[in-house]
């Protein structure tokens, strides 16, 4: 397959389960704040932090930049030429290759994206009268549910991973140590 950088080997759809098994990696979770400052440095590059936080609303925390930074899907191009010399972000090959794309061109139209949010819009679900008054608007609400949604995301790999070691206990294989 063909990428920014050149070419990648990659398993055809009907061998990857076998060849899954052989190579155990669980997919990078990202979080939904990582991947919207991604989108607008993508979309919008170069761009600052500063602009970013001001079409987020919020302040993009350090973890996310140094992540973005740490897996070089983006870099400093430069600095603006403003008091404090913020610097500019824009994307790098790494992350044409990791998204399987050969250029920037190749990112949906941001008219298409706009389609899908609203339509999700029109599928959100009302919350009862009760319930809706009892959450408010509290960001701190939201920000419990986010943490509650996380224990029970990591609550659910705990499971994975019991069932997994039964079932290699009930097929007769030992575990083996991990290095």
């Amino acid at each position: 397959m063909q990428v920014a950088s050149g070419y990648r080997f990659q398993v055809r759809q009907n061998l990857a389960a076998w060849v899954g098994r052989l190579w155990q990696e669980r997919p990078a979770r990202y979080s939904r704040a990582l991947m919207e400052t991604l989108s607008l440095i993508a979309y919008r590059q170069p761009i600052t932090r500063g602009e970013i936080e001001e079409i987020r609303g919020v302040a993009v925390s350090t973890n996310i930049v140094k992540t973005l930074l740490e897996r070089e899907w983006v870099r400093v191009v430069g600095h603006r030429d403003v008091p404090g010399r913020p610097a500019m972000y824009a994307t790098t090959r790494q992350f044409l290759d990791y998204f399987n794309l050969k250029s920037l061109d190749q990112l949906p139209p941001l008219a298409e994206i706009k389609e899908l949010d609203n339509l999700s819009g029109e599928l959100a679900l009302e919350l009862p009268e009760a319930a809706a008054e009892a959450l408010g608007s509290d960001e701190s609400v939201a920000e419990g549910v986010d943490a509650e949604l996380e224990s029970m995301e990591s609550d659910a790999d705990a499971a994975e991973a019991t069932t997994q070691e039964v079932e290699r206990a009930d097929n007769g294989e030992q575990e083996t140590p991990s290095p």
